[in-house]
Order: structure tokens, then C-alpha cells, then sequence
């Protein structure tokens, strides 16, 4: 008994040296503090709105989510971008019978992606490793014929065309 009794007070020692010495009240203090938690918070909501796009594994899936969320910038996808949509997915990236599972997917990460800009910077990492520039230029291409087709090119789309041209076509080789 005179044993735990000795092992509970140079606990106890421990724990008010650490609390004095060591700001272990400072730590305690801003583990409870409200700022503390909204930050803790703030880390969790923006872990929540990156997480649909960050299950992007392919670059293809990655096109479909950015020309998706190019077409519905001011309203809900128009049919003439849809069609393109849904044909360059089955020729270009060659879905064909699983259209419909990569376009459900795509659907999902655009509408779950607060912006065009934070889609577009969280697929580049995707994008540099997996695209060539010529398939990089295919895209730009693309996104350019789905503006057209979703309404035409308003100050928005040409914004995000801009950045995505910036980012990933070589200066020399951006369109005009």
C-alpha cells in the first residue's frame, strides 16, 4: 500500500511540475479555448469540401468533373453542353458502356466543389502527372467548345479558361 501511495504522489509531483514549469496550464487552456475549436473546426470543414474531389484518382474523371462544372457556372448544364459532355466522355476518354458511372461520379465532385478554382487546383497535382501536353491542349480545347455550347463565353468562363490555360499549357503554346 505505502508503494502505490509513493507512485500516485510522484504522479501527482510529475503532473503540478509539468502544469507549473512546463505551461502545461497554457496547453490545457488553449485546448478548451474557443479559438481553438473553431480553428479545429475550420480544418474539418475544409478537409469536407475537398474530400469529393480529392477521391479523383483518374485525370479523366478529373476532365469530366471541370467540363461539368464549366457548363453549370450560371445555371444548370444546357442539352447542347450535355450532349458534348456525354460525347466527348465516350470518345475521347473512351467510356463508352460506363458512361453513366463516371458521369454520376463526375456529377457528384463538381456539385460537391464550392468553385471552379478550387476543382481546377486540386485535380492539377492529377493533371501534371498523368496529362501530355498535347492531351493537356485537347482538354483546354474542350472546355473551350463546352463553353460555347453552355451559353457561350461569359466573363466567368473566360476567367476560368484563363487559369487553366496558365496552369497548364506552356506560355508559348496558350491559345488566344
Amino acid at each position: 500500500m505505502p508503494v502505490i501511495a509513493l507512485i500516485l504522489s510522484a504522479l501527482m509531483g510529475w503532473v503540478v511540475f509539468w502544469l507549473i514549469r512546463f505551461d502545461g496550464h497554457e496547453v490545457i487552456a488553449s485546448y478548451f479555448s474557443a479559438a481553438a475549436r473553431q480553428r479545429r473546426m475550420q480544418r474539418a470543414r475544409d478537409a469536407e469540401v475537398k474530400a469529393a474531389v480529392r477521391s479523383v484518382t483518374e485525370a479523366r474523371d478529373g476532365a469530366l468533373a471541370l467540363l461539368i462544372k464549366l457548363g453549370s457556372v450560371d445555371h444548370a448544364v444546357l442539352p447542347a453542353a450535355e450532349n458534348l459532355i456525354d460525347e466527348a466522355a465516350r470518345t475521347v476518354f473512351g467510356y463508352g458502356d460506363k458512361l453513366v458511372e463516371h458521369r454520376t461520379f463526375a456529377e457528384y465532385v463538381a456539385r460537391n466543389t464550392p468553385s471552379f478554382s478550387v476543382l481546377f487546383r486540386e485535380l492539377v497535382p492529377l493533371f501534371d502527372k498523368q496529362l501530355a501536353a498535347g492531351e493537356r491542349k485537347d482538354l483546354i480545347d474542350l472546355m473551350h467548345k463546352v463553353a460555347e455550347a453552355a451559353g457561350g463565353m461569359t466573363p466567368a468562363r473566360r476567367e476560368m479558361l484563363d487559369e487553366v490555360q496558365a496552369r497548364l499549357l506552356p506560355p508559348k503554346t496558350a491559345r488566344a
